[in-house]
């Protein structure tokens, strides 16, 4: 049963305002459909505001990802053959010996690799080494706005052994039509190519990112590029390593030794503005207060993907870690005393103390807000299925 993965809730943000960029990123990557979708074109015009649904968006269909094959043995009966002295076409009883003993031998080869097939599930051996497991925690809630455009996705626990955890959020553009749509196709097409993707853990990642964006061009069509969008932050967990990437300004962070670390970079204009100031075209005091600052530059669904963002090597997980993949919903309501505090619980806990502390700010304008958070644990069955 793959009902495990946790998937989708539906998609949301604070409406962000897509402008291009004026200067180049650390990491650039074209998306692999960057021929057919053009270039998102500048844009002048305030930032786009939230329109209320007016009929709850279609549901997208829940996108299975290929079950982890296992091995198997055909188990045949063996064959009859005819003994002298006996009556022709019955067997005696050596022939019954032979048949037993060769339905023996195929039962322990069965076991065998029904044993191996279960080993391959169980955790990988560097997690078995380190004695680690993982625990997932999950909030997603519509806050104050009109529809839930957020959309989350955990793969489902018995492909961690082969796989590794893989977790997707997804922060539809609400000042634009149909930010929730694309969220979900984002989403769905990540945790669809997972079992599949090939590769070490930051090019499983890169391949998924590429079939999230031809999803979303895809369903936008070329006339309809940068009239939607969505961003996105995706981790994956595979041999106690923690691989991520970023589209947007959703956040990935570590809480490790009471610290809460911003793991990524996002792709925002403030940035833009900010290294105008250094080469001295403009004020510090000017670009931070810029009314455009917050509009994004790199999102899915502007065609070409301008910025991803991506660590120069994976993190090494440490018993304790927690790991949170979270919309501009919650890093907008929590400052980070408050998120530290919240995350010192155990992961469902943390993730439900989250949202009690977003819900009780009270804010009128509360975007909606997902989070997943990943604690390694010590101990236990390792990733056992």
């Amino acid at each position: 049963m793959l009902d495990q993965r946790h998937f989708f809730a539906p998609a949301s943000g604070e409406p962000s305002e897509v402008l291009p960029a004026e200067s180049p990123a650390v990491t650039e990557l074209p998306a692999a459909d960057a021929s057919d979708a053009p270039q998102a074109a500048p844009s002048e015009s305030p930032a786009p505001t939230d329109v209320p649904e007016t009929s709850p968006a279609p549901t997208l269909p829940v996108v299975s990802p290929s079950a982890a094959p296992s091995d198997t043995v055909e188990l045949t009966e063996a064959p009859v053959t005819d003994v002298p002295g006996t009556d022709s076409g019955h067997t005696g009883f050596s022939g019954w010996v032979v048949a037993g003993a060769a339905l023996l031998a195929a039962l322990i080869v069965a076991a065998i690799f029904l044993a191996l097939g279960r080993k391959k599930r169980v955790g990988s051996a560097s997690d078995i080494k380190l004695g680690l497991d993982y625990a997932v925690g999950k909030v997603h809630e519509q806050g104050a706005r009109e529809s839930q455009q957020d959309c989350f996705a955990v793969s489902p626990d018995q492909m961690r052994g082969e796989f590794g955890l893989l977790a997707v959020v997804a922060d539809g553009m609400g000042g634009l039509s149909d930010g929730d749509k694309v969220s979900q196709a984002a989403v769905g097409a990540m945790l669809d190519g997972f079992s599949t993707a090939q590769g070490d853990g930051q090019l499983v990642l890169l391949e998924l990112l590429c079939r999230a964006n031809r999803s979303v061009n895809r369903l936008l069509g070329t006339e309809n590029l940068s009239k939607s969008g969505s961003t996105l932050a995706a981790a994956l967990i595979r041999d106690g390593r923690f691989y991520w990437l970023t589209v947007g300004d959703s956040r990935i962070a570590l809480l490790r030794g009471g610290a809460l670390i911003q793991l990524n970079r996002e792709h925002v204009f403030k940035n833009e503005l900010l290294l105008s100031a250094v080469n001295g075209s403009e004020s510090f005091a000017s670009a931070l207060s810029h009314p455009k600052a917050a509009g994004l530059t790199s999102y899915l669904g502007m065609g070409r993907l301008k910025y991803v963002d991506i660590p120069a090597a994976p993190i090494d997980v440490l018993p304790g870690d927690k790991f949170v993949l979270m919309s501009d919903g919650i890093y907008n309501a929590l400052d980070d005393a408050e998120l530290i505090s919240a995350l010192s619980h155990p992961a469902q806990k943390a993730a439900e103390v989250v949202g009690k502390a977003v819900t009780s700010k009270g804010y009128k304008t509360q975007d909606n807000f997902t989070a997943i958070i990943i604690e390694a644990v010590s101990g236990g069955k390792q990733g056992e299925v």
